[in-house]
């Protein structure tokens, strides 16, 4: 026992900036009476929370930090300042006792009651170690963004985190506004509403886990409507494929990229697929035909969702093409596959070249193959949702927006057969 004091008094010993102050907001004066507020300041960070008391203004002394007068009223507001101070100077010494970092948070959630409960960050600990494994290294980056915002939106509600029950719709609305109107750091774009959405929407399935576990009673998404502004998805035409097909070029690296990029017209493969992309994952059926099988890099690890693409002529003169050149041996590939950032740099100037105003990215390959090269052509959006390997049809919807010139295409009998019936 002897021991055990001795480091309980050794511990107690050490140092730490800590105080407790009561102030009253003078801006929310109501009839003369104000609410009492108290202030916790460790280490220079500060937590300002209400006493659930008023007090009459003028009864306030500030310097002295006591009110004057014995009403039931002001004897009460006493009561429970000292209550507070006792209460948040038993928090700290447990924390220091128990060997804890000390932080405000933490001092206002033992007062509060609510320290036992699952924080954000230990959310954003428990998603990245468990369920993050099963995620691809894509859309793994996508939530390593949420999460930062996250922590960066803390930081500037002088939080270093937050327990879950806090979590509100407030909560919520509060970091959509901040993601629409923070400052991008250099090298990051603004965030527009439908990256937003992405982020709130990665946010719900954290806390959806969190809602699963126990570790929160109610779900604060359940009034939350994500909004997503549909875009047309831009994509080339047939004469602009061509032109991007036959543009002259000398620069070794362009020829890849504009090959890789042709190959994705013709497939629907994403970057990621064309750069992993090898030998194994083509093969010929009973009829000569010879197809892709490959799993979305999305989903590989949790649904194993295979799609097939039937390889098209040009599609398999570029694999011959470059299945045995030196690159592609000493990788292991079918294509010697630039950097993504890389491929797109050069992207634009093989755009510019070939006379293409439209800014050229690997996703807009992706978007042709959808729209002009499948269903333009009048193959089915159930053999294309297949083929881009979607896990809803939903989604291969979004390209399914036929053009002018499909309509045009498609109206011009009705307008034959209505001429005939004027004359």
């Amino acid at each position: 026992m002897d021991l055990v004091k001795k480091i309980g008094e050794d511990f107690m010993k050490s140092n730490h900036s800590f105080s407790v102050n009561f102030f009253v907001r003078r801006d929310r004066e109501a009839f003369g009476k104000v609410p009492l507020y108290v202030r916790i300041t460790v280490d220079g960070k500060i937590i300002c929370f209400a006493a659930k008391k008023s007090v009459e203004l003028s009864q306030w002394d500030q310097k002295a930090q006591r009110i004057k007068g014995n009403s039931i009223e002001n004897n009460s507001a006493r009561d429970r300042m000292r209550q507070l101070t006792n209460e948040i100077s038993t928090a700290y010494d447990e924390l220091r006792f128990q060997r804890e970092i000390i932080t405000v948070e933490k001092i206002k959630a033992k007062v509060e009651g609510e320290d036992q409960g699952k924080s954000l960050k230990d959310l954003i600990k428990y998603h990245f170690d468990q369920p993050g494994k099963l995620l691809a290294a894509g859309t793994l980056k996508n939530y390593y963004s949420t999460e930062r915002f996250l922590l960066e939106f803390l930081k500037k509600k002088k939080f270093t985190d937050i327990q879950l029950s806090k979590i509100d719709f407030k909560f919520l609305t509060d970091f959509g506004i901040y993601l629409r109107t923070k400052t991008p750091d250099k090298g990051q774009r603004v965030c527009t509403n439908n990256t937003v959405m992405k982020h709130m929407e990665r946010f719900q399935k954290m806390m959806g886990l969190a809602l699963r576990f126990g570790w929160i009673q109610r779900d604060p998404f359940i009034h939350f409507t994500r909004k997503i502004i549909t875009k047309d998805r831009d994509c080339l035409d047939d004469n602009e494929l061509k032109l991007i097909r036959d543009v002259e070029l000398y620069d070794p690296v362009q020829l890849v990229v504009r090959d890789m990029f042709i190959f994705s017209c013709f497939t629907g493969l994403a970057y990621g697929e064309i750069s992993t992309l090898t030998s194994h994952h083509i093969s010929t059926d009973s009829e000569g035909g010879v197809w892709l099988i490959m799993q979305r890099q999305k989903t590989f690890h949790s649904t194993e969702r295979s799609f097939h693409v039937p390889l098209l002529p040009i599609a398999l003169e570029l694999i011959r093409k470059y299945k045995t050149s030196p690159e592609s041996l000493s990788r292991g590939t079918i294509f010697p596959t630039p950097t993504n950032q890389y491929t797109n740099k050069n992207l634009k100037l093989i755009a510019e070249k070939a006379g293409i105003a439209k800014k050229l990215t690997t996703h807009i390959a992706r978007h042709t193959f959808a729209t002009t090269v499948t269903l333009e052509k009048g193959i089915s959006i159930e053999s294309v949702s297949h083929m881009l390997g979607h896990s809803s049809i939903r989604t291969t919807q979004i390209y399914s927006k036929v053009k002018q010139k499909k309509v045009a295409s498609e109206m011009k009998y009705l307008f034959m057969a209505q001429q005939i019936l004027l004359k």
